[in-house]
């Protein structure tokens, strides 16, 4: 007696090879959706990234590319990118793009400056990975605004300023930390002081 033939629906490799399928379609999907919303998001975070420079320097920003093409000239240097605010020829100062580690991953901030690089005009935090709560505090107002027309220099040199508890600053070199997220805070006072000495010294900026 003749044995009948299997169906493929019907072999051990046919759950394999849908699974494959169905994973090629998907991943189809998802690339195609990548490929559509791409330059979307890409406009996006150059809009917003251009807020947050001009809102540093107390810029307009309601419509931010013509705003930053008025007052802001993306320059570099080596291998530093910052960008130089003016209004009606006057240097407003810098601002500058800096990086570091934070507790759980990376975090990314633009810096702006004095033009004479003596002062902090203001911070801003871009992206965290920090804890939700604690550590992801550092993008609140009350944290970031510490840091507004605050003095980089002592004794001629790039300060670092001190932590202290929270609402317990005594000092103009002394940072309130957020309570529950010392690392955090610590985290972004060190990356301030690492990044703009690497900066100070890279553009050749000398307080003599």
């Amino acid at each position: 007696m003749t044995q009948e033939k299997k169906r493929f629906s019907d072999t051990r490799f046919y759950p394999i090879f849908f699974m494959i399928i169905v994973s090629v379609i998907f991943v189809g999907i998802l690339a195609t959706f990548y490929e559509l919303t791409a330059p979307r998001v890409k406009a996006y975070q150059q809009e917003s990234n251009q807020k947050i420079i001009l809102g540093l320097f107390g810029l307009p920003t309601q419509a931010p590319q013509q705003a930053f093409d008025k007052f802001i000239e993306e320059k570099q240097q080596d291998d530093i990118v910052y960008y130089e605010a003016t209004q009606q020829n006057r240097l407003l100062g810098f601002a500058f793009p800096i990086r570091g580690k934070g507790l759980w991953g990376t975090i990314d901030a633009v810096v702006a400056v004095s033009p004479d690089f003596t002062k902090i005009i203001a911070f801003d935090v871009i992206k965290q990975n920090e804890t939700p709560g604690l550590g992801g505090r550092i993008t609140e107002k009350k944290f970031k605004n510490q840091f507004q027309n605050k003095d980089l220099l002592q004794n001629n040199e790039l300060v670092k300023y001190n932590l202290v508890a929270e609402d317990a600053v005594e000092d103009k070199y002394e940072i309130s930390q957020i309570t529950g997220a010392t690392l955090s805070s610590r985290a972004v006072v060190n990356m301030l002081y690492n990044e703009l000495k690497d900066i100070k010294e890279s553009l050749g900026v000398s307080y003599e």
